[in-house]
């Protein structure tokens, strides 16, 4: 049960944490163009968030 409640506690954290990320980064990129910083966003949030799935990165 305490596994269990450190990965909703890391969900809880770690995805505002890579939106705020993404967002920032878009933030920088919007003087490209609106679509272009909508791209990186998503781009960066993806990244993130598979990096989040990835099994590996739990145990090490």
């Amino acid at each position: 049960m305490k596994v269990f409640l450190v990965i909703i506690l890391v969900l809880i954290i770690y995805i505002p944490v890579i939106m705020l990320i993404s967002f920032v980064r878009a933030l920088f990129c919007v003087r490209k163009g609106k679509t272009y910083a909508k791209e990186k966003f998503w781009d960066t949030f993806l990244s993130f968030f598979l990096e989040l799935l990835n099994p590996m990165n739990w145990f090490l």
